[in-house]
């Protein structure tokens, strides 16, 4: 299953162990889901991951390398998008996460932000909570 992880979702799966996000971070590097990037959205974990707050989790070496192992693995794609959108006007930023699904051709777009969530979906990709990602998974 092809899917693109919202920001927010990767940083909460490297703080909050347990929690959904963690969970799918997890299924991630357990080799279970294959994760569809781009440049915009891994200059953004990197961006995020860098930040103060999440030194808890390690040095910024550590965390650049955290990162960098999952986005190397076989089950990461990256894509290049070839179209610009301007969906989420609220947010602009946020387009970027659609950019990348679409191009990727994935199946869900795991976020926790609500400018996408209003959205339910686009293009056929349907876009989810973490929580409701795992309850889909769990039925497939």
């Amino acid at each position: 299953m092809k899917i693109t992880l919202d920001t927010n979702v990767v940083m909460s799966g490297f703080l909050v162990p347990g929690g959904p996000p963690a969970i799918i971070v997890d299924l991630w590097a357990g080799n279970e889901l294959t994760v569809v990037v781009c440049q915009a959205l891994i200059e953004e974990y990197l961006d995020v991951l860098l930040r103060p707050k999440f030194k808890k989790i390690g040095t910024i070496i550590e965390r650049q390398e955290l990162l960098m192992e999952l986005l190397g693995m076989d089950n990461t794609v990256l894509v290049y998008p070839k179209i610009r959108l301007d969906v989420i006007k609220d947010d602009p930023e946020d387009n970027r996460v659609l950019e990348c699904a679409a191009e990727g051709d994935v199946e869900f777009i795991v976020s926790g932000d609500n400018h996408l969530l209003a959205l339910k979906e686009f293009r056929g990709i349907a876009i989810v909570s973490p929580a409701e990602f795992l309850v889909l998974l769990e039925s497939d």
